[in-house]
């Protein structure tokens, strides 16, 4: 139940733009792992650092394998095929996975 928070909370955090500047601010904070935890409690969302921090070295693992296989995700795909641009944010790619992590001091 707790991987389900995680993501529920990382795609709350892609939507809402004041989320992301929450985050952004907690993951600037000496401990930032801890900060984006409570960040998300505030939110309704119940995980452990370490369950956020497994989640993310788990879609930064996806996001490289990606990466290196040359192939495209769904979304990535649907924007290709739609002629749409779909937006990234500055910390977050895929959906808060590897930016994400380099931005963080853990």
């Amino acid at each position: 139940m707790s991987t389900q928070a995680v993501n529920q909370f990382l795609q709350k955090v892609v939507e809402d733009p004041q989320l992301q500047e929450e985050l952004t601010k907690a993951l600037d904070s000496e401990n930032d792992r801890q900060s984006a935890t409570e960040l998300a409690g505030k939110h309704g969302y119940q995980f452990t650092p370490d369950e956020l921090w497994a989640e993310i070295q788990n879609r930064q693992s996806e996001f490289q394998q990606n990466q290196d296989s040359g192939e495209l995700n769904e979304e990535e795909l649907e924007a290709v095929a739609g002629g749409a641009c779909t937006p990234v944010l500055a910390f977050a790619a895929p959906i808060t996975g590897k930016l994400i992590a380099d931005k963080v001091k853990w």
